[in-house]
């Protein structure tokens, strides 16, 4: 009888984690990205050097390289995020322009213009990023329930919103 309790369908669990999922990168996606960026390319400089060297240095010496090429790595991770939200943002308007029937030349265009504009404005573009794909995964959550289509694109446009006034504020 507890094992019949405890089965989820994943129907049932799959909507609840993307408006989960969704909601986060909403409101603090842009941390969140970089956060993830951070610990993703230190855990794999940690990997690399404990790879190459191991335990041939001795332990603390170990140690203290584990640790400097989680960091390095790390901030070279964040480095790079800045050229993957530029890539994520042109790719992104090539996608929309063809979508809507442009010719190849003028989505290519557009992504070009929207991968410098990313590299320059990293910062919003991250935010704006995220908050573009937390709605996405809200509507599909949302749609998964038996919702006025109209009522769903009210609260997707509410909460886009909130997350642009949340991720784009100035930090004091």
């Amino acid at each position: 009888m507890v094992a019949s309790l405890l089965t989820v369908q994943l129907d049932q669990l799959l909507p609840l984690a993307q408006l989960l999922v969704g909601l986060l990168l909403i409101l603090v996606g842009r941390g969140l990205v970089r956060f993830g960026a951070f610990v993703a390319a230190g855990s794999l400089g940690a990997y690399l050097i404990w790879f190459l060297i191991g335990r041939s240095l001795g332990e603390v010496a170990s140690l203290a390289l584990l640790v400097l090429g989680f960091v390095g790595f790390g901030l070279l991770g964040l480095l790079l995020l800045r050229v993957g939200v530029g890539v994520a943002s042109g790719v992104l308007a090539y996608l929309i322009a063809s979508g809507l029937g442009l010719h190849w030349f003028y989505a290519l265009a557009a992504s070009l213009v929207s991968l410098a504009v990313a590299l320059l404005w990293h910062k919003q573009a991250l935010a704006v990023l995220s908050v573009t794909v937390g709605a996405l995964l809200v509507q599909r959550g949302l749609s998964w329930h038996q919702m006025d289509p109209g009522i769903v694109v009210m609260i997707v446009a509410a909460l886009v919103a909130l997350g642009l006034t949340v991720q784009l504020r100035p930090r004091r």
